[in-house]
């Protein structure tokens, strides 16, 4: 079986799973972070300042993209799909700050909005890594829509398994295109690290209050920007050094 029909396979599985599983409701209780503490007038602070590690990593990205703006090595779909995965941490840092500072569902949806982005990005790139450029440049746009549909889906019907499944598919994709894929570039470890510190993000997120209670100053909210923020740092500066492997060489 190829990557492609596997791809589309575990598509359809986690779309079996979701329907089996049922509608997922937002829980209220996801507002109330563990660490409310307030500093220099800044409500819930130290998870509103976090946020610094995510947007880091998009402004550099988004100032080397500038810089090779003109290299005739990167196409102008790759070009697009890095500004979008870039924009995508820029938003997910205002909406993220936007959310800590008044906690509730209608921030919460800009919040992930800009995560949404940068994961329907991050498949567009994968795509461009591993199967195909060509296809990654015509769908890309698509997969953003798609992306940011399944967000919408949330607010309309109170269910969040389509952005569920968007946000959890490219850790079934990365290991399809490892094993059935054809690597394009010299660098993958970003991948590697980037999707392991949103699984360490995700615990720490899980684990907030345990987490503020075992240290006294630092949440597991707080945490999982941090660790997100590395994550990010670690696709970004994967993209930004790597280099086309040439097969004629080989």
């Amino acid at each position: 079986m190829d990557a492609k029909r596997l791809y589309f396979a575990s598509l359809l599985l986690f779309i079996i799973v979701a329907i089996a599983y049922g509608p997922i409701p937002q829980p209220q209780s996801y507002h109330d972070f563990a660490d409310d503490r307030e500093f220099l007038n800044i409500p819930n602070a130290l998870d509103v300042m976090s946020n610094l590690a995510i947007v880091f990593p998009g402004l550099v990205g988004l100032a080397f993209v500038h810089e090779r703006r003109n290299d005739p090595l990167v196409s102008d779909d790759e070009t697009s799909i890095h500004i979008t995965i870039f924009a995508g941490m820029v938003l997910t840092f205002a909406g993220s700050v936007w959310f800590h500072l008044e906690p509730n569902d209608s921030t919460l949806l800009w919040d992930r909005l800009g995560m949404t982005i940068v994961i329907g990005s991050s498949i567009s790139l994968m795509i461009n890594d591993f199967w195909d450029k060509e296809l990654a440049g015509r769908i890309h746009i698509p997969i953003i829509l798609a992306s940011i549909i399944s967000l919408l889906w949330w607010p309309v019907f109170d269910d969040l398994r389509l952005y569920f499944i968007v946000k959890h598919h490219p850790f079934i994709l990365l290991p399809i295109f490892l094993i059935y894929g054809t690597r394009q570039y010299d660098k993958i470890s970003g991948y590697f690290w980037g999707l392991s510190m949103f699984i360490l993000a995700t615990i720490f997120e899980f684990s907030d209050t345990a987490i503020y209670d075992m240290t006294g100053f630092i949440s597991g909210h707080t945490l999982k920007h941090i660790a997100a923020g590395i994550g990010l740092w670690f696709l970004m500066a994967m993209i930004r050094d790597r280099v086309e492997i040439d097969f004629e060489e080989e």
